[in-house]
């Protein structure tokens, strides 16, 4: 069984941080993750949905343009294999900086896989066995109706 201060139980939107402020702290933490590191919002939620927003809002834009006195040559064309692209390349960048940022932070150790309890303050994730005085839990919305499913109590 392996001792920590703090368990927390999911990194999407505040588990993260949460362990950066315990970790700062000199708390020696284990930060869970079953399959995304920053959950909906960065996988499949916030950032994605705004970044294809923001296509669509350049397309609409370019579309009026002749209104602002800017001709534009052609009609205006939305390659959605681009836009999926460059969705794609944000969410991998913010999915980047978020896996470089937790692995260069003292005393967290970031763990892929599903979280369980077996007992009282104690969790197995994967084959290992930890415990803490306290545990976090940061389940979140990805797909909906699974959130808590990703720890099984």
């Amino acid at each position: 069984m392996e001792e920590f201060d703090a368990i927390i139980i999911g990194a999407g939107q505040a588990g993260p941080f949460l362990g950066a402020r315990l970790a700062e702290a000199g708390r020696r933490l284990a930060l869970i993750e079953r399959e995304h590191l920053g959950g909906t919002c960065v996988n499949a939620g916030c950032t994605p949905t705004k970044t294809m927003a923001a296509s669509a809002r350049v397309a609409h834009l370019a579309r009026r343009a002749a209104g602002y006195g800017v001709n534009l040559a052609g009609p205006v064309l939305v390659e959605m294999a681009a836009v999926i692209a460059r969705k794609n390349s944000v969410v991998n960048g913010a999915v980047r900086g978020l896996t470089k940022w937790l692995a260069g932070m003292l005393n967290m150790t970031v763990l892929m896989g599903a979280a369980h309890f077996t007992g009282p303050r104690t969790v197995a994730v994967a084959d290992r066995v930890l415990r803490a005085p306290q545990v976090f839990i940061n389940t979140g919305g990805w797909r909906t109706g699974r959130g808590l499913s990703a720890c099984r109590i």
